[in-house]
């Protein structure tokens, strides 16, 4: 079983297996965290507003920080997503 923290934070029933695909799976998981943080990064560089500038600084961070979480817990898990070979 998963952290049950992480339920709060990903949805109810996060990582366990579910029917017909309802629930992302891990790697699906990684890779939306992956495009978050490029879309984090491409408003970074499209804003100008100083407020603005510092909401993508707090989003780039955090979607980072997410990303690597992510990825971390799937090389533990020995999790390998074949979707780029």
């Amino acid at each position: 079983m998963y952290f049950a923290g992480l339920d709060r934070v990903f949805g109810e029933g996060f990582g366990e297996k579910s029917p017909i695909g309802s629930l992302p799976t891990l790697p699906e998981v990684v890779e939306q965290a992956k495009q978050e943080w490029h879309y984090a990064q491409h408003l970074y560089n499209q804003v100008t507003d100083d407020d603005l500038i510092e909401y993508a600084i707090y989003l780039m961070k955090a979607s980072e920080k997410k990303y690597i979480y992510l990825l971390k817990r799937a090389r533990r898990e020995g999790v390998t997503y074949t979707r780029y070979r």
